[in-house]
């Protein structure tokens, strides 16, 4: 008898069925890796920019060929941004938190700063750069981070220290059962606790970044022109010229760089902090994200956390978890507080080379201002 030959027989078929799997599949190496490679280029070209010397006038393209360029470098001012602001408010929470006597003032001085608009800091801020780095490029990229800085970190900064506040006594009790050093208790117990919060107001943080974007790419002060190639300066040049067309090409990239962090780092930041929910009964829709399954699969992520994560989490664990005796807890007290004066002093050193260049530099401003000004109008 003949054998009848199916569908199922042909091998396109079977090579579908037979395609392996995503566990074993080397696509997110690939990605990974290409990634990588376009990360390190961005970061090699705009070192060289910012390391360079500073262009007294920056002529803004209003070409949409332009456009990728210009979001790749609010992209990263913002992401730079974003970064400091996390180390500030892990930080700055944390003692606000643990020290009764610092919270009195830190507290307020908080919502004192959260309540003063970006634009308020804009000049003093980005002259104050200007005049650290002078002749520098990166003094006026320096002064935008921080623009941008100070619309990121203030909600931040108050909902890590709520939770901190809000860590339920049993599981306080439960550290101290368990002989938990300060390093254990703030990886396992308060920085889980806190991520959900933290990870929700860090995508308000970045959604204010991009709304003050616009004026901190582009200032001008008397005869100095502090614009930068951006997307915020892209869609001021083209405001102040009219040209709608360029104005709908440079919003329409903006919702799409949006679009894309929300697939890319959002939505798998917020489907991995998921674990960290504490419930009773375990959500039936617990959010999902393809990029997050695709870094799970990836052998190089893989090897990279078995052989160096992991390794050297362990080895921190195991150094803050070492217990000490009394003279090495004395002679760490009073390192640490010669450490503290020190970085006391050359802060304080620092505060007044700042504002004696900033105070020479705005009377310099001040003096070519006036003589530009003929004496008819005196």
């Amino acid at each position: 008898m003949k054998k009848t030959i199916s569908l199922r027989g042909f091998s396109a078929y079977r090579i579908w069925t037979q395609r392996p799997s995503l566990e074993i599949s080397y696509l997110p190496d690939v990605l990974m890796i290409g990634a990588g490679i376009a990360l390190f280029y961005g970061v090699l070209v705009v070192g060289r920019t910012w390391l360079g010397p500073f262009t007294p006038q920056v002529e803004i393209s209003r070409s949409p060929l332009a456009l990728a360029a210009y979001a790749g470098y609010s992209l990263l001012r913002i992401t730079i941004a974003y970064v400091l602001s996390l180390a500030f408010t892990l930080v700055y929470g944390y003692v606000a938190a643990y020290n009764r006597r610092a919270e009195r003032f830190m507290i307020p001085l908080l919502d004192v700063l959260q309540s003063i608009p970006v634009l308020s800091f804009l000049p003093g801020v980005m002259m104050a750069m200007v005049a650290l780095f002078p002749g520098r490029q990166l003094g006026v990229e320096a002064g935008a981070i921080l623009l941008i800085f100070t619309g990121q970190v203030w909600n931040m900064a108050f909902s890590f220290y709520a939770s901190l506040k809000s860590i339920p006594n049993e599981m306080r009790e439960a550290a101290k059962v368990y002989r938990f050093s300060w390093w254990q208790r703030f990886i396992e117990m308060e920085l889980p606790f806190a991520a959900i919060g933290l990870v929700w107001n860090s995508m308000m943080s970045v959604a204010g970044g991009w709304f003050f974007l616009m004026a901190c790419e582009m200032f001008v002060l008397g005869s100095r022109d502090f614009r930068l190639p951006g997307l915020g300066s892209y869609l001021q040049t083209a405001a102040s010229a009219g040209d709608t067309r360029s104005i709908i090409w440079g919003v329409a990239t903006m919702i799409a760089v949006i679009v894309l962090l929300d697939q890319f780092i959002w939505r798998p930041v917020i489907a991995w902090a998921e674990k960290f929910k504490v419930e009773q009964v375990e959500s039936s829709n617990a959010p999902r994200s393809w990029v997050l399954d695709l870094i799970r699969h990836s052998r190089s992520l893989a090897q990279i956390r078995q052989k160096t994560v992991h390794p050297l989490g362990e080895r921190l664990m195991l150094h803050f978890s070492r217990v000490r005796s009394g003279d090495e807890v004395e002679q760490t007290g009073a390192w640490k507080m010669w450490l503290a004066r020190g970085l006391g002093v050359l802060l304080l050193a620092a505060i007044s080379y700042g504002a004696v260049s900033y105070t020479h530099l705005c009377a310099t401003t001040a003096g070519v201002r006036i003589c530009s000004v003929s004496p008819k109008n005196w």
